[in-house]
């Protein structure tokens, strides 16, 4: 898709009910139904669960003996025994949630441990331990995690008073979030003016606020391009948010046909070393060198995207734009083939779409709509629960009885969540990708109908063949060699592709 429509984007009940049997008479009368045997005492309540056996507090002792001696699973069966019998107001009763929580995370149970640590945090019942949980949920959040459980129910709930520096910052960064969420950047600038100048948590607030003013203004000014520009340097943000900084600066500078700053933009998008990096970062980058008229660049660019990293991507713009650099250079049976490309690739998307059927279960949209946004965050999530979940099993004898079967119930309920959650925000982005899909197959048609019609147009006696457009060729310091489709990683963003205009121009 083009840069321009990149930066466009951010139960009932039923009541059942049993009829009554109803038995007919000789007479005609319905039956009263028969009165229920007389008892002498009402029959018994369900018998409550006995209460958990006390275990002694030497078993809370030997099981962080474990963990600090590297054994977190020796320690995580015992101190969860002894938790259930502990009484809540033991002085080491946080302790040992923190230290169940520490094993379990140590042990791959990520999602387990944020559970315990947000009971931490929202019972805030010992002073000295509600930092250390604090730390490990702010750390927990680089990874895929439950976003409500930890980022609005523990982070955007706190009492900002008596947080010590570091997770307060984390608790005023998360609770602006909420804030801009809901439309209120008032609020939300109070909370980012209390972050630590220079930290990180500053950075990744003044990036926030910058992706809410974009989507408010018509027209972005120079100084908010600056500032996403300023961010795109700013090394206190991780590399992903530097390069959708990056990105936010070339998408404006197209918006405004600022294509040699465009261009500049895109170059400042770093990767890692040997990456074969973003197809749609590639797509627009072909976009902006065909509005600077540098077709060929743009070609290149295009062969580019039909590497196997990229075959599985969803980009339909991709084939339009090939059929226009075809069509500008007059070789319109390739423009042709381009265009009945897209329809021929996503027939089986179009003809779901066409029909209106469940298009969460079209391959390509969902692969497609998996990987934005809120939908690629819930998606991990998922993942990560299910990997969780199975990785249980093999802690069932190490764990005990009671673990295992407490852990069990909580991975099925997070993980019938997260499905849901995961199923919501689907149905949404596929909604997206399906009118980016009819958008660019309707553009298609009118090209192929565009084409169809030079194809049959006559040529004027006296008519000549129009110098192509100059293009920057080879320096003596480089080497072109002639493709044979292999492809390497660091070769990506230098394919150039020479094909000679074949347009001709009527003398006046």
């Amino acid at each position: 898709m083009t840069p321009r429509t990149l930066l466009a984007a951010l139960v009932s009940t039923a009541l059942l009910a049993t009829p009554a049997l109803v038995q007919a008479q000789a007479g005609g009368a319905p039956a009263a139904p028969a009165p229920a045997p007389a008892t002498k005492e009402a029959a018994p309540a369900q018998a409550a669960p006995p209460p958990a056996e006390k275990v002694p507090d030497a078993v809370f002792d030997k099981a962080l003996a474990d963990y600090f001696a590297g054994n977190a699973r020796a320690a995580a069966g015992p101190l969860y025994t002894w938790l259930l019998s502990a009484p809540r107001t033991h002085e080491n009763y946080a302790w040992g949630q923190y230290f169940l929580a520490r094993s379990l995370i140590d042990l791959g149970f990520t999602h387990a441990g944020g559970v315990y640590l947000s009971r931490i945090a929202r019972e805030r019942t010992h002073p000295e331990v509600l930092p250390r949980a604090l730390e490990t949920l702010r750390e927990l959040t680089d990874r895929p995690h439950d976003e409500v459980m930890i980022d609005e129910q523990v982070f955007g709930a706190l009492d900002l008073g008596f947080l010590p520096e570091e997770a307060g910052a984390y608790a005023h960064y998360q609770q602006g979030l909420v804030d801009l969420r809901v439309g209120n950047e008032r609020w939300a600038t109070t909370h980012f003016s209390k972050l630590p100048e220079g930290s990180a948590e500053a950075s990744r607030a003044r990036y926030a606020l910058l992706v809410t003013r974009l989507r408010e203004v018509k027209e972005p000014n120079d100084e908010l391009i600056e500032d996403f520009l300023g961010l795109s340097k700013d090394e206190k943000l991780t590399r992903e948010s530097r390069n959708e900084a990056a990105l936010a600066v070339a998408r404006l500078r197209y918006e405004r046909q600022d294509y040699p700053g465009a261009l500049e933009a895109y170059g400042l998008v770093k990767l890692p070393e040997l990456d074969p990096g973003r197809a749609t970062l590639y797509l627009e980058e072909a976009w902006t060198r065909y509005k600077l008229g540098e077709v060929r660049a743009a070609l290149g660019i295009l062969t580019t995207l039909d590497a196997p990293s990229f075959r599985d991507e969803f980009l339909p713009d991709k084939y339009l734009l090939r059929a226009l650099i075809y069509r500008d250079l007059c070789h319109y049976l390739p423009a042709k083939r381009a265009a009945k490309e897209l329809t021929r690739r996503f027939a089986d998307s179009l003809e779901a779409i066409r029909a209106r059927e469940d298009l969460t279960q079209d391959v390509r949209l969902r692969r497609a709509a998996s990987a934005q946004g809120a939908t690629r965050r819930a998606a991990r999530y998922l993942e990560v629960l299910e990997l969780e979940g199975e990785r249980l099993g093999r802690y069932a004898g190490s764990f005990g009885g009671p673990l295992y079967t407490h852990l069990t119930k909580t991975y099925d309920l997070a993980h019938a969540e997260a499905r849901r959650t995961y199923q919501a925000r689907l149905e949404e982005s596929v909604r997206k990708q399906a009118d980016t899909l009819l958008r660019a197959a309707e553009q298609v048609r009118l090209m192929e109908y565009e084409v169809g019609l030079k194809l049959y147009e006559r040529v004027k006696k006296g008519a000549k063949v129009v110098a192509p457009p100059e293009e920057e060729l080879l320096s003596p310091s480089q080497v072109g060699f002639t493709f044979d489709g292999e492809y390497w990683n660091d070769e990506l963003r230098s394919y150039r592709v020479h094909l000679e205009s074949r347009c001709i121009e009527e003398n006046p």
